[in-house]
């Protein structure tokens, strides 16, 4: 078995087994073959019952610096500041946050640390410094402990929201997913086909002032991205009904989502 085919039997298991959100199993694919996520048969998987290791170690799970620099200055480059990369941190063995998580950017030079949220996200600062230095992420998890995916997260303003944004973050979202993920998984990674103006429960509303004015239920029932359930209003960027200007005004409590259906 050759590695490209590997890394796609092993996006199809994270997918049948819902150990991460519908848009991270293809991107987990694809940080394999770029080398973001190590699979290495020659070390024995890790036993996460015993206590963190004191030192800090350079997991092969977490790659140097210098491609997580590259892949967000890519994605910046692609999506025009609509789309947001993040990467989340996950025990190998449970798929969870892991407790007590650090990760640093280190080289000749100590660059700091990365600020992790409970739920495991963190985002790569484009650290000029730390690229030139050669640094790499170093972690406080036994080697091989750590999995690691991307998520990418639409960037919409909580008020002022027009439908041309949601046009450019969608579009965003489409030319960074074709820089990021190889041509050979392109055909199974899915589709960005709208963005979902969601919310954790049902009887969210959207209005719309100008062409197509009016509003929207939340009535599509989705997922956000940390698998949990949402009701979203539905938008994608090919409505003729709406103009660039049209005003879209979400009822409070709204998370914008990718929707690949």
């Amino acid at each position: 078995m050759n590695d490209v085919q590997a890394v796609w039997l092993y996006g199809q298991w994270a997918l049948k087994n819902h150990d991460v959100p519908k848009l991270v199993a293809p991107l987990v694919c694809a940080l394999l073959v770029l080398g973001f996520v190590a699979a290495r048969a020659d070390e024995p998987a890790s036993d996460e019952s015993q206590p963190i290791e004191v030192e800090r170690v350079r997991d092969p799970a977490i790659v140097p610096y210098r491609k997580g620099y590259e892949m967000a200055r890519r994605v910046q480059a692609a999506a025009g500041g609509r789309v947001r990369l993040l990467f989340r941190a996950l025990s190998a063995r449970t798929k969870q946050p892991i407790d007590g998580l650090q990760i640093t950017i280190e080289g000749t030079k100590s660059h700091g640390a990365l600020e992790i949220s409970p739920d495991g996200f963190f985002s790569i600062p484009l650290d000029e410094a730390a690229f030139r230095d050669d640094a790499e992420f170093v972690t406080n998890q036994r080697r091989g402990s750590v999995l690691l995916t991307v998520v990418l997260e639409p960037q919409l303003p909580q008020e002022g929201l027009r439908y041309s944004m949601i046009v450019d973050c969608i579009q965003g979202a489409r030319r960074t997913l074709r820089e990021i993920v190889p041509w050979y998984f392109r055909l199974f990674t899915p589709h960005v086909r709208g963005i979902g103006i969601c919310y954790r429960q049902p009887g969210g509303r959207v209005d719309i002032t100008g062409n197509g004015a009016g509003y929207r239920q939340a009535d599509k029932v989705d997922t956000d991205d940390l698998d949990r359930t949402v009701y979203c209003a539905r938008f994608t960027d090919d409505e003729k009904a709406l103009a660039s200007d049209s005003l879209i005004i979400p009822s409070a409590g709204w998370e914008p989502v990718f929707l690949d259906r």
